[in-house]
């Protein structure tokens, strides 16, 4: 059963219950208040006995009254006289005079069938015997089964409605379920992300389908970036194997080559290789996330600036100036150190001149100066895209992928990156971490 049904049922189930419990107490006290009035009338009334039968009046001799039965039961349970069509010296009737009986002022208010008939009956006690008086029930009880028969047929309207609001609501409250199990059968079975929800409202169905639309449109983004990121991987793969294959040809085609030219070739190739296993390296940290799921820890951003620039001065053989303000950041060690590798990769790179490479670190950030061509005023905004590389760097060794793992770490902290030309000539490139 669908989940618009079971709202629909038990919100009809629970109309109908309470509309059941509400009828039986009114019917209840109804009929309590009928024999509360009827056992008041027979109080009020008093009879006198004549030559004939029974003659009724209120208490204060206020006229005759019509409807009531009367009977006088003698102390042995012999009937006297009565207003009965036939006197009634058995059963329930001449019980109740029994138990009165001989005890003047005792009275007794009982409801009993005499053929076939319900009354109503106050006993009471004489010095030898009882008087009852008797009022019938049958317009009493006709009034009940009409209240019953409305009570009951109310109940079942009233569930009627209820499960026709029960299902409207239920429409309303499960069509957004409803289109977010469609969209998600549809993802499943197409693999397409395009199946947006579309609910609006601020409950938490509502919440739900735009937190699945968000979501839709976040693993589509991801998917797009994955499907850039292959393309332009293999787009820039394919240069340095090109030029290995071309380099391999050669030699293949001239196995007579001079120990010059083979020399000159194999270097060729080497390059090539390392180029591509940078590559490589990069495009792996890039597609999933590289440190990602390393531990963050306290650690002095100064200190960790220092021991990258004098490790990476031992390996390239250039001079690399650290100007530090001790900052205590919360980050991810590795992350961070391969950030401001990328940076001394990138400075080195675009620097030929052989002059000092300068590392500021201050509040948070680290800023990586050099003193080469600078970047061109309409690249400033592009460096730190996936594989983006000017004209002017197209012909130099690198993947495009290093400034945007810078960003990449720093975003993931929270902070920012930064690109500008420096005062005198090249480039400052850095990152922030947030707090």
């Amino acid at each position: 059963m669908s989940l618009r049904w079971k709202i629909a049922f038990a919100l009809a189930g629970l109309t109908f219950v309470a509309s059941a419990v509400v009828g039986v107490a009114v019917y209840r006290v109804t009929k309590d208040r009928l024999l509360t009035e009827i056992d008041r009338s027979l109080a009020d009334v008093n009879a006198r006995p004549g030559r004939g039968p029974f003659q009724f009046d209120q208490i204060g001799d206020r006229g005759p009254l019509r409807g009531f039965e009367a009977q006088l039961v003698l102390a042995d349970g012999t009937v006297a006289d009565t207003t009965f069509e036939s006197a009634v010296s058995s059963g329930d009737l001449v019980d109740a005079a029994a138990s009165v009986g001989g005890r003047p002022g005792a009275s007794t208010f009982d409801t009993v069938t005499v053929n076939g008939t319900n009354y109503r009956v106050r006993t009471s006690g004489l010095p030898r015997g009882a008087v009852q008086f008797a009022r019938s029930l049958e317009e009493t009880e006709r009034i009940l089964r009409g209240l019953r028969a409305r009570t009951i047929a109310l109940s079942m309207i009233v569930a009627g409605v209820a499960a026709a609001v029960g299902v409207w609501i239920a429409n309303s409250a499960t069509g957004p379920l409803r289109r977010l199990t469609a969209a998600a059968e549809h993802v499943g079975a197409t693999g397409r992300l395009d199946a947006p929800v579309g609910a609006a409202g601020n409950d938490e169905v509502g919440r739900l389908s735009a937190a699945f639309d968000r979501m839709l449109a976040a693993l589509a983004r991801s998917r797009e970036q994955q499907r850039q990121l292959v393309q332009d991987a293999g787009h820039e793969l394919r240069t340095p194997l090109t030029s290995i294959r071309t380099n391999l040809d050669v030699m293949r085609r001239h196995p007579d080559l001079s120990s010059t030219d083979r020399d000159a070739v194999v270097a060729d190739i080497h390059a090539e290789v390392e180029q591509l296993t940078e590559l490589v390296n990069e495009i792996v940290a890039v597609s999933v996330g590289d440190v990602v799921d390393e531990p963050r820890e306290e650690f002095d951003l100064a200190a960790l600036a220092t021991e990258v620039a004098a490790r990476y001065e031992r390996r390239s053989g250039r001079d690399i100036v650290v100007v530090a303000e001790p900052t205590c950041v919360v980050a991810q060690r590795g992350a961070v150190q391969r950030a401001l590798s990328c940076l001394l990769d990138n400075a080195t790179k675009f620097d030929p001149s052989g002059a000092p490479i300068d590392v500021t670190v201050r509040e948070g950030g680290i800023a990586v100066a050099d003193r080469g061509m600078g970047i061109p005023q309409r690249e400033l905004g592009l460096v730190f895209e996936r594989f983006h590389r000017s004209d002017e760097a197209r012909t130099m060794p690198g993947s495009g992928l290093g400034l945007s793992i810078v960003r990449d770490v720093a975003e993931r902290h929270g902070g920012s990156v930064f690109a500008r030309n420096r005062d005198g000539g090249g480039a400052v490139v850095g990152f922030r971490l947030g707090a």
